[in-house]
């Protein structure tokens, strides 16, 4: 008689067991038949259960119930779970870990192409609502996919370019440096992943290692100017004019009909007092492109500031035949601003300082009509 309670104990503890796994094959059954929701509670109950929280198929099923989750349209789906498809792969991981014979690898290689597309298309979607901290949660649980055995060390270039994005845009400069600078070793991205990679240091503030970037950049696309204009840009904006100039004048060599160049040529011999070759620089700006507003202005500047500084010359001048000609040199200047200042106008009607300009340089030269006509532009700009 001991013998068969003990029998029966064992049978029952047995049974017990095979019920709480065929949870786990119920929840199966559920999700192949397409009812998620029963599915979903299913499997809870065999993870709860001290008989088959530890059994590697649970989570296997319970990852094959999330994954569908997150790829189900249905908004009632959906709501089951947060987040599900990261838990789908940490499920996968759990029951490869406690799989200790290995049996289930395969079959859950046979799933991870699928759940690799769907962290694609979550970060996507996660990118273009400008989520870009999921975004990139989502785009680097792809990568984490795709380095496993069944990918065959492919590399999804893509991807990582992706990611950088989504950390770029999400201000994360950290990773966003650490995704570009895997770009450019793999040869990705073209000019443009250096410029990228200049920003995401700027924005560090890691300035040496920025302008060593676009200098790489630079390098290794020699024909295109993309970073090139970039660190040229830098190198104004922090007064390096000597290296703007030097890396200009490459430049010019490669884009000798870029009007812009010409014109930032004018703007560094300008700031070097070299009048002689800035006029120079943007009169060539003007013949590439007759319709280049800033040429013209910055031209009708050099005149007025020379007119200005011939009257203040006429001004010391107490000989009244010797002023008379001063005050002709003076004059002969600012009429000379004029044609760049009307120019201007022409091609900005709304641009103020031209037409503040203007209007100074006609009541010098008593050109009262067209004075007035500035001042009525003036007043209409005002009541915009």
């Amino acid at each position: 008689m001991r013998k068969l309670i003990v029998l029966l104990i064992v049978i029952s503890a047995s049974f017990t067991a095979i019920a709480q796994k065929g949870k786990v094959t119920s929840a199966n059954n559920y999700l192949t038949n397409g009812n998620i929701a029963k599915a979903w509670e299913a499997i809870q109950l065999a993870e709860q259960n001290e008989k088959s929280k530890d059994y590697y198929k649970t989570y296997q099923v319970k990852a094959k119930v999330l994954q569908a989750i997150g790829e189900s349209q249905d908004d009632a789906v959906k709501a089951l779970v947060e987040d599900p498809l990261p838990k789908a792969y940490k499920a996968y991981k759990k029951a490869v870990e406690l799989d200790e014979k290995g049996k289930v690898q395969k079959s859950i290689d046979l799933s991870l192409p699928m759940l690799n597309n769907d962290f694609i298309n979550l970060g996507v979607q996660h990118f273009t609502a400008k989520e870009y901290k999921k975004a990139v949660e989502a785009f680097e649980l792809a990568l984490e996919i795709q380095e496993s055995p069944v990918f065959g060390g492919a590399i999804d270039t893509i991807i990582i370019y992706n990611t950088g994005l989504a950390a770029y845009n999400g201000k994360d400069w950290d990773k966003a440096v650490e995704y570009f600078i895997d770009c450019a070793e793999m040869e990705y991205g073209g000019t443009g992943i250096y410029q990228l990679l200049g920003r995401a240091y700027f924005a560090k503030g890691d300035s040496i290692a920025a302008e060593n970037s676009m200098k790489q950049g630079i390098e290794a696309f020699p024909d295109d100017d993309v970073v090139l204009l970039e660190l040229i840009q830098y190198y104004l904006n922090t007064e390096r004019d000597e290296d703007a100039m030097s890396y200009l004048n490459i430049a010019k060599e490669k884009s000798p009909e870029n009007t812009v160049l010409w014109y930032v040529e004018g703007i560094l011999y300008d700031k070097q007092k070299d009048i002689v070759n800035a006029v120079a620089s943007y009169e060539k700006a003007i013949e590439i492109d007759p319709e280049y507003f800033d040429p013209y202005y910055n031209l009708g500047v050099i005149k007025f500031n020379e007119g200005v500084k011939l009257q203040d010359e006429a001004n010391q001048i107490i000989d009244n035949k010797k002023f008379a000609v001063a005050k002709k040199k003076m004059d002969d200047a600012f009429a000379e601003a004029i044609p760049y200042f009307e120019k201007a106008v022409e091609i900005n009607p709304e641009s103020r300082e031209s037409l503040e300009n203007l209007k100074i340089l006609y009541y010098r030269l008593q050109m009262m009509d067209k004075r007035e006509v500035i001042i009525q532009k003036l007043e209409e700009l005002d009541n915009k």
